[in-house]
């Protein structure tokens, strides 16, 4: 059964976000959930087998982050 989300944009970005009437940005917007719910699926079993602090998690974190978007 599918659940409708609302998200709020700030001016700026919808705006920009209007320019590109042709990108159906609902899918934009489930595509960067199914990504960022993957890292973090990686995130729990990595600190699942590791013992690490909450700085290093956080800092593990980010670097997947990186990775996931393509930054790495």
């Amino acid at each position: 059964m599918p659940h409708n989300l609302t998200v709020t944009v700030e001016e700026p970005l919808w705006k920009e976000m209007k320019r590109h009437q042709e990108i159906r940005w609902s899918a934009v917007m489930k595509e960067a959930a199914r990504e960022k719910l993957k890292a973090l699926a990686v995130l729990e079993r990595f600190s699942k087998t590791r013992h690490l602090s909450e700085k290093e998690l956080e800092e593990f974190a980010l670097k997947l982050g990186k990775k996931v978007s393509g930054r790495l």
